[in-house]
């Protein structure tokens, strides 16, 4: 193993039904400093549109299926995390990672 091996950050998945992504997004409300979301979508041109929104306009456009993507950046326990937010047809693919910390 590589020096550069072990500073790889953890990588977490699952597939999350809507109702736990729900209670996810009251997690990070309640519970988490949000410092950065990110929504790519799908504007009236049918080209990919990135936009920063807050953690409610994410959560909206996810309930109303227009976000295609979904990146969450916030502090929590001590430690920065990024979520990651994929709709697929029946479940929320959501990709966890711990953010390295800037040298």
């Amino acid at each position: 193993m590589t020096d550069a091996d072990h500073h790889q950050p953890e990588v977490l998945e699952a597939h999350w039904d809507r109702v736990q992504v729900h209670a996810l997004f009251d997690d990070l409300k309640q519970g988490a400093e949000v410092s950065h979301v990110q929504v790519r979508s799908t504007s009236s041109n049918n080209r990919p549109a990135d936009a920063t929104v807050t953690l409610d306009q994410a959560r909206e456009m996810l309930d109303d299926n227009l976000a295609k993507a979904i990146q969450i950046y916030y502090e929590y326990d001590g430690k920065s995390w990024c979520d990651t937010l994929m709709p697929t047809s029946d479940t929320i693919h959501i990709v966890r990672t711990i953010v390295p910390p800037h040298r």
